[in-house]
């Protein structure tokens, strides 16, 4: 049977080296990560498998993306945001933390795929 999510950060959070800290914080990435993708899945009615379909990603690997076990490369990230019409964006906050007091907008890099 698979860990549950709260296995896997009980056992990271058990681990106070560095390496841990670091596996840890990957770890919630990760899992954050697939939150989204599975989100953008459910808001356009699809299945693992029509997300599998549309993109060429294994239901499997999309799965394992959703549950925060893997994280996906970005060939296939790629492919996950053109079949579901999504656009890939980086969010950089404000470099000085005073600017992120003072409503100062957050850089928005967008990456948009698909023709």
């Amino acid at each position: 049977m698979a860990k549950k999510f709260s296995e896997y950060a009980r056992e990271r959070r058990a681990d106070q080296s560095a390496e841990g800290r670091e596996a840890e914080r990957v770890f919630r990435a990760a899992y954050a990560f697939g939150r989204v993708i599975y989100s953008a899945r459910k808001a356009r009615n699809l299945r693992q498998s029509d997300l599998a379909d549309l993109s060429g990603v294994a239901q499997a690997d999309i799965s394992r993306i959703e549950r925060g076990m893997i994280a996906p490369t970005v060939p296939t990230l790629i492919k996950l945001a053109d079949a579901l019409g999504a656009q890939i964006q980086f969010v950089l906050p404000p470099a000085d933390d005073n600017a992120a007091d003072s409503g100062t907008e957050h850089e928005v890099f967008a990456l948009s795929v698909g023709a």
